[in-house]
């Protein structure tokens, strides 16, 4: 028996080395045991054991050991032991994140979809959900040309909404943001989108198949073009020297408006 290789991480926990662990059932279950004596009488808080899909064999022995689940992908499981009553365990993904954009051209028309699985007509903006390691301002454009066809230029944020319940009962973040449209024919996804269209803004606003949230956030962008028209700030990409990457770091800060937009 021996203690497992792990290394402390800077919040006073352990994080299991998954390379290094023993190839037994029995001999894991065995080490595992001493290994949480020896790292409570060390003061560890809380131990974090990953284990590759491969290794899932294993999962019952550290369950006995007082492991819990924390999270999982398709390729591996990630569990934790609390051994200080109170520690503190950062949960996993809270949040969906998604994208919309307001697409409004120069006649003042808004492109508006109508989603195929909707059962009643219900007009709404094209966006949707960002994928891992996607940018907010690439995420709305792909989502806008994937849907409608239309290419378009990311202008600035409008106005966000979270909202708690919803899928796996996680919390969902919305941002709706103001887009140039760079062509106009549309090419809609059949899959996805059962109408895609150009609507007069006005005709928007006060047409009966419009949701009071998409009629509200309309309304919201079109106060930000004015505002932005007069000069006033508005949210747009920014970069800070020495804080991060643009591939890591999406930063949104207000910024002098542009006459020409």
């Amino acid at each position: 028996m021996g203690v497992l290789a792990s290394e402390l991480n800077p919040f006073g926990g352990r994080i299991i080395d998954d390379a290094q662990l023993p190839e037994s059932e029995e001999q894991f279950a065995a080490d595992l045991d001493e290994s949480l004596d020896a790292w409570q009488s060390e003061g560890i808080k809380v131990v974090w054991l990953q284990l590759p899909i491969a290794r899932s064999s294993l999962v019952p022995a550290a369950v006995a050991a007082g492991f819990v689940y924390h999270h999982a992908t398709e390729h591996w499981l990630q569990l934790t032991a609390t051994l200080e009553q109170g520690s503190y365990v950062p949960p996993f993904a809270t949040h969906y994140v998604g994208a919309g954009g307001v697409v409004i051209d120069e006649e003042r028309r808004l492109l508006v979809i109508q989603e195929r699985h909707h059962r009643r007509r219900h007009y709404k903006l094209p966006g949707g959900a960002l994928q891992p390691g996607e940018h907010v301002a690439h995420a709305v454009v792909r989502e806008v040309k994937e849907e409608t066809g239309i290419d378009t230029e990311f202008l600035s944020v409008v106005c966000f909404r979270h909202w708690h319940g919803y899928r796996h009962g996680k919390s969902d973040i919305y941002l709706v943001t103001r887009l140039r449209p760079l062509n106009h024919d549309i090419l809609l996804d059949p899959h996805e989108i059962a109408e895609c269209f150009w609507m007069p803004v006005d005709e928007y606003l006060t047409h009966p198949d419009t949701h009071e949230f998409n009629r509200r956030i309309v309304a919201a962008a079109l106060e930000v073009e004015r505002t932005e028209r007069a000069g006033f700030p508005v949210l747009r990409p920014e970069t800070i020297p020495a804080y991060g990457t643009p591939e890591t770091h999406e930063l949104f800060f207000p910024q002098p408006g542009d006459p020409r937009s």
